[in-house]
């Protein structure tokens, strides 16, 4: 009996030993600073602008920006110890606010919301159970919605997206934190937390 006992408990172990060791799945949350569709949108805004300017003759003071940043949340598939597979969602809000330069003088302010999905692949450089250094990368599409209020301007786009990252660090073992630097829609440094299952 004792021999039984002693086998189902090994059993056991290396059962839970082994489930450990293959953690396939990984849900993240971060935030990512959004440079590339920041500067975008100040181009744009100063184009736009001045068309509207040049052909309706109001006169724009320069616009006020609020944007926060990039929200995402993302899955990871990992396909063998180096390679992941997965899908992020990103959203992003932006304000513009604009100051006629007329004797009627009016603000006019508009909201534009982003949602971007992107299919990614990582790729581990180095690994260890507590550390992994990887790079990573994602092809995908923006979605653009953008409407003034108090206005009658709106505007909805959708185009190619896409984001570099071929430096990136994960610290824990099943949930950690990770920052990756690079290029892309996303901006240049993304940061968040990950839970491994």
């Amino acid at each position: 009996m004792k021999k039984v006992i002693v086998l189902s408990v090994l059993l056991l172990c290396a059962t839970i030993a082994k489930a450990q060791d293959t953690e396939k799945n990984e849900i993240r949350i971060g935030y990512s600073d959004a440079t590339f569709i920041k500067l975008g949108d100040g181009f744009a805004d100063a184009f736009s602008t001045a068309i509207a300017s040049g052909i309706s003759g109001v006169k724009y003071k320069d616009a006020k920006n609020k944007t926060v940043g990039m929200f995402e949340l993302g899955y990871r598939y990992a396909i063998n110890e180096r390679l992941k597979v997965g899908a992020d969602i990103s959203y992003l809000k932006s304000e513009d606010t604009f100051q006629t330069k007329t004797p009627n003088a009016r603000s006019v302010t508009r909201n534009t919301n982003y949602i971007m999905g992107l299919v990614t692949g990582e790729f581990s450089y180095i690994r260890t159970p507590l550390l992994n250094f990887y790079g990573s990368g994602g092809l995908g599409v923006l979605s653009g919605s953008t409407k003034e209020k108090g206005g009658s301007y709106s505007s909805n786009e959708v185009g190619f997206a896409y984001q570099i990252n071929p430096v990136g660090l994960r610290v824990g073992k099943k949930f950690g934190g990770f920052i990756e630097l690079g290029y892309g829609y996303k901006g240049i440094a993304t940061a968040g937390l990950n839970y491994k299952f």
